[in-house]
C-alpha cells in the first residue's frame, strides 16, 4: 500500500505562523509534523509516499529530500495553483495506479490513531472510502449512521435520514479506493468533499466511518491548536508518538542551552541549538531552532522564531506578530 499526504496548502488560519513555515514543518518538541506523519506511516509498512507542496514548496521539499532518512521513497507533486484536497489527490493519479486502495494522510494532522485498525476495516467492508473519524464537538459535521455509513457533510444533502445518526470530525486520515481518482476532474482545483458528496448521492454506502478516539487526534489548523498540543504532551502527559513524554514540562532540543537566571514556566519547547539568556522569561512558549532567546525577553502563550516573536496574550489577546 502507498500512502500521501496533503503539504500543499496556505495555513491561512495559522497565520502568522505559516508565512515563515509551512505547516507541515511546524516543529513539535523540535520535530516538524510531517516526521511524525512519516514514521507512523512506515510503522504501517508503507515505503512510497507521495507528498504534494505548493506553498513554500522548496522548504518541505529540501527537508523530506528523497525520503531515505526515514528509509522510504518520496515523490513530489509540485502544484503551481493550489489544487485543493481533491486536486492534490488527482496529482498522483499515475504515482497510485496499480494500487487497490492508498491512504490519505492531512499534512498539518497529528495524531497516533490506530492506522492497522483503519485499513482492516477498510477491507472488511469493501467501500470506496473509509473516513477517520472522531467526536470532537467543535468540529463535527459529518453525518454518520449506526452502522458506520456517512450520508452527509456538513448537512448539504439533507437526503439520507436514518434514525440514531451521529455527527462526528473528520480526522484527515482516510483509506479510498483507486477507483475514487476517476471521479475527480483533471487539471482543475477541487474539494474532495465535494466529490465524495457527489459519490454519496449515487451510490449510497459507499463511503463509511472509522471511529477514533478524540484523544489520538489533533487538528494542528491554528496557533491556539499549536500551543495546545504542546500543552497536552508536556503539562497534561497525554502520550501521541510512540509513547512520546519527555520528562518535566520543558522540552530542550540538542544542543540547546538554558542560562541560570533564566524562568520557564507553565510548558515550553526548545528547539535544536537555541540559547535562552539569563533573565529572560518564558510561560507556555515553544521557540524554534536556532534562536537565542534575550536576555529582556518576557513572553506568555507564544511562539519565538529567531527575532520574530507571536503571541495570544500580546496588546487586545488578539493574534500578533511582531520583531523585538
Amino acid at each position: 500500500m502507498k500512502a500521501i499526504i496533503l503539504a500543499a496548502g496556505y495555513g491561512v488560519r495559522m497565520k502568522p505562523l505559516s508565512d515563515r513555515c509551512p505547516k507541515p514543518l511546524l516543529p513539535i518538541l523540535g520535530q516538524p509534523i510531517i516526521d511524525y506523519t512519516i514514521r507512523q506511516l512506515k510503522s504501517l509498512g508503507i515505503s512510497k509516499i507521495g507528498v504534494n507542496t505548493c506553498h513554500q514548496a522548496k522548504k518541505i521539499e529540501n527537508f523530506l529530500g528523497d525520503g531515505s532518512q526515514w528509509g522510504v521513497e518520496i515523490i513530489f507533486s509540485r502544484e503551481q495553483e493550489i489544487q485543493g484536497t481533491g486536486g492534490g489527490m488527482r496529482g498522483f493519479y499515475s504515482f497510485l495506479q496499480g494500487e487497490d486502495y492508498f491512504l490519505v494522510y492531512n499534512g498539518d494532522v497529528f495524531a497516533r490513531i490506530d492506522l492497522s485498525g483503519l485499513v482492516a476495516a477498510h477491507r472488511q467492508m469493501n467501500p470506496l472510502v473509509t473516513l477517520a473519524l472522531c467526536d470532537y464537538p467543535p468540529k463535527n459535521n459529518v453525518t454518520c449512521s449506526p452502522e458506520g455509513v456517512i450520508t452527509d457533510f456538513s448537512e448539504r444533502l439533507k437526503k439520507f435520514i436514518y434514525p440514531n445518526n451521529r455527527v462526528l470530525t473528520f480526522t484527515g486520515i482516510s483509506v479510498v479506493n483507486f477507483e475514487v481518482l476517476n471521479y475527480i476532474p483533471p487539471d482543475i482545483p477541487s474539494n474532495i468533499i465535494d466529490i465524495y458528496l457527489q459519490i454519496i448521492e449515487r451510490y449510497p454506502g459507499s463511503i463509511r466511518g472509522y471511529l477514533v478516539s478524540e484523544n489520538n487526534w489533533m487538528d494542528i489548523g491554528t496557533p491556539q491548536a499549536y500551543l495546545e498540543v504542546h500543552k497536552k504532551i508536556l503539562l497534561d502527559r497525554q502520550p501521541f508518538f510512540f509513547d512520546l513524554i519527555p520528562e518535566g514540562s520543558i522540552y530542550q532540543g540538542r544542543e540547546t542551552r538554558i542560562e541560570p537566571g533564566a524562568t520557564l514556566t507553565g510548558f515550553v519547547s526548545l528547539g535544536n541549538y537555541c540559547v535562552v539568556e539569563r533573565g529572560a522569561v518564558l510561560k507556555n512558549c515553544v521557540v524554534w531552532d536556532h534562536t537565542e532567546v534575550k536576555s529582556d525577553t518576557y513572553l506568555e502563550n507564544g511562539v519565538i522564531d529567531g527575532n520574530c516573536f507571536f503571541s495570544l496574550s500580546r496588546g487586545t489577546g488578539t493574534d500578533s506578530c511582531f520583531r523585538s
